[in-house]
């Protein structure tokens, strides 16, 4: 396990800390160049690219600079430099193609997500010259190249070099951990914190397994990237915020009766509160054969009325009925009309299942299902009556009686509540691999959350 440990930190000490390759090999760098601004820029430049591409061109590239007179660099030089990067970009990006199209052969969506975007950023079209080989080099030049690649590996801008230290075999003992490293995670995948950890250190050393015959590069992939370590590395957990600015579930019905009254006043209005929102998701995961339909997404959530919505309900009711001699009279007026809906609270349950996602966007489709409840204030003042009255042969009336007479005031707060179901299609616009924007629509439902997605393995 020591040299476990001592292959991962080699891995992520020469790969994922930025190097600063003009402190790294300063000593061995012109003072000509040093001093130039565009010189040194470029020499950086050509150092992190060429040290990514392969170690093997550390020795060319600087070989190339090293050569410079204060006014031109050597042609020769140049060209050997050039064919070597031509050599060492065709065959990576035949070997990234070759590794895709076995990886996309699996039709296993898990390993293809998390392994094809990495490994097509390695994909460069190069337009190779029939000339093009990698230079042959003396058995002092040999030592040279790799006592820089020991350089880069270790990050040790102090080494000196020493003529008696043979620096091939040092190169060969990191890159022989570099490998046993690869073995130990094909065959025990656990060891792994994530697919990314692999991914990133096959493409960052693909040059180690070109031609390795014991490692192939996407067999390591397809057999690390396992169902545990898939599990340990999928955001399952989430939490979100947000605002929801449409929610027309709310069906306001009330109905006011007076006494000794027919008629019913029956009140209805279609409306929408906007809301604040937080809750909380989990991933259940069930395929890994495809997105489409590869797991639900369970979230439980409470939104929060912050607005209200007024209204009026104007009466004016008169009514007359006639039977025989007799005819009966409703009157119905309010003075004081106003009422008013607010604290829209809401406690739901919504499921989400994956339709389409590429590498900024997710497209899901959710069931929402929640308990809803707001306060209904009115403030009303009636005025009643009810009259029967009895005509005579001559149509004059001869009795009146009144039936019902009075005044009636509505000011108490009633609670509604009530249960929604709402379809929607939820649009994920991702920030980076943990924060994202989600938009939610339905035929009357509109919300905006902030989320927030993690493994909670790290």
């Amino acid at each position: 396990m020591l040299k476990y440990f001592f292959a991962v930190v080699l891995f992520y000490n020469s790969h994922i800390i930025a190097q600063d390759y003009l402190k790294l090999y300063r000593q061995h760098i012109p003072e000509n160049i040093l001093t130039d601004e565009v010189l040194s820029k470029s020499l950086d430049l050509n150092l992190k690219r060429n040290a990514e591409l392969n170690p093997e061109l550390i020795y060319l590239t600087l070989k190339y600079y090293q050569q410079y007179d204060g006014s031109k660099f050597d042609t020769k030089l140049f060209e050997i430099l050039k064919s070597n990067e031509r050599v060492w970009l065709s065959a990576r990006t035949q070997w990234a193609k070759n590794t895709i199209e076995k990886l996309i052969a699996t039709e296993n969506h898990e390993i293809i997500r998390n392994a094809e975007p990495e490994l097509n950023k390695l994909v460069i079209v190069v337009r190779s010259k029939e000339d093009d080989k990698l230079v042959d080099l003396t058995i002092a030049e040999k030592q040279l190249r790799d006592f820089y690649i020991v350089m880069f590996y270790n990050k040790d801008s102090k080494m000196k070099f020493d003529e008696n230290t043979d620096y091939s075999y040092v190169r060969s003992q990191i890159e022989s951990d570099k490998k046993r490293y690869f073995a130990e995670v094909k065959e025990n995948p656990e060891l792994l914190t994530s697919p990314a950890e692999i991914v990133n250190n096959v493409t960052d050393n693909w040059y180690l397994l070109l031609d390795d015959k014991n490692i192939e590069a996407s067999e390591l992939l397809i057999n690390s990237i396992s169902d545990v370590i898939l599990d340990k590395s999928r955001k399952k957990y989430s939490v979100f915020i947000g605002g929801v600015f449409v929610n027309t579930t709310i069906n306001f019905e009330e109905s006011i009766t007076f006494p000794g009254i027919d008629y019913i006043v029956n009140m209805n209005k279609y409306t929408s509160l906007p809301q604040f929102s937080l809750g909380v998701g989990y991933k259940l995961y069930f395929d890994k054969k495809s997105f489409f339909l590869s797991y639900v997404d369970i979230q439980g959530y409470y939104s929060k009325g912050y607005s209200e919505e007024r209204g009026e309900e104007s009466v004016v009711y008169n009514n007359t009925v006639i039977s025989g001699s007799f005819t009966t009279q409703e009157l119905i007026r309010n003075f004081d009309d106003e009422f008013k809906l607010s604290s829209l609270n809401s406690y739901g349950l919504k499921l989400s299942l994956p339709i389409f996602e590429n590498s900024f966007l997710r497209i899901e489709g959710g069931f929402n299902f929640s308990y809803n409840s707001y306060i209904y204030t009115p403030n009303m003042h009636f005025t009643y009556a009810k009259y029967r009255t009895e005509y005579g042969s001559n149509g004059q009336p001869i009795f009146r009686e009144t039936l019902a007479l009075g005044t009636q005031t509505i000011t108490d707060e009633i609670k509604k509540e009530y249960f929604a179901f709402i379809p929607s299609l939820d649009v994920s616009i991702k920030i980076d691999s943990r924060f994202g924007v989600k938009m939610i629509a339905g035929y009357n439902y509109a919300a905006l959350n902030i989320f927030y997605n993690t493994a909670l393995f790290f």
